[in-house]
């Protein structure tokens, strides 16, 4: 775990380090590269920032103490507000998204609000990180029987068959994700909330053609309530 954090966090830490000892000696000295410099030191230090953020939240989440402060959550409204945020980034990322929403308004699941919205934004993320410019992205919500199947799908770049079963690994990066930003946490995150809730996470894809996750949203019985 260590070895983990040290190796990630490193990459970020030199960058900043080498600029910085670059302004000190002299090297970088006209007000432009100065500009530019101080650009790029900002950017890692953001995105170390973020980072360690993602660390923190994820040693709290294996705390599964938040269990236990769960509250009942009309999930209609709720994944309908999803949806629309959703909708709201498609120009700016020049991504196509389809939202279907079509349960039951009165359903309420036991949740903690922030982490559900946390888990369905990083999958959201990722779709739009590895989807095209032109592509599209379907979110849909359909209740089959006593579940409720949520589905947020892709028509991006796909994830190889080798790495499938190690996507909730913390700190593993698929081939395909290997150049971009990131410590390989946050669907350690998802998983972890889904598992928790006692609810289900799957996936399904194909190299260039796209990816799917459906979630599982099981709905309580008089026999079980």
């Amino acid at each position: 775990f260590i070895m983990g954090i040290s190796h990630d966090l490193r990459t970020p830490v030199s960058l900043i380090k080498g600029y910085a000892e670059a302004i000190t000696d002299g090297i970088i000295n006209d007000m432009d590269s100065l500009k530019n410099s101080a650009s790029i030191i900002g950017g890692k230090a953001d995105q170390l920032e973020s980072m360690i953020n993602d660390l923190i939240n994820y040693v709290k989440l294996n705390n599964t103490d938040w269990k236990q402060t769960l509250e009942k959550v009309r999930l209609e409204p709720f994944l309908a507000d999803f949806a629309k945020s959703a909708l709201n980034i498609s120009s700016v990322y020049k991504r196509k998204i389809n939202t279907f929403i079509d349960i039951d308004d009165s359903i309420e699941v036991p949740m903690d609000r922030n982490l559900v919205n946390r888990a369905l934004e990083n999958i959201l993320s990722n779709a739009v990180r590895y989807t095209k410019d032109g592509g599209s992205i379907s979110i849909s919500a359909v209740q089959e029987g006593q579940v409720v199947l949520l589905s947020i799908a892709d028509t991006g770049i796909g994830i190889e068959k080798k790495d499938l079963e190690h996507i909730y690994d913390i700190f593993y990066r698929g081939t395909n994700s290997r150049r971009e930003q990131g410590m390989g946490i946050g669907l350690s995150v998802v998983k972890t909330i889904i598992d928790t809730l006692g609810w289900n996470i799957e996936v399904s894809s194909k190299l260039n053609e796209g990816t799917t996750f459906f979630i599982r949203i099981p709905l309580a019985t008089d026999k079980t309530e």
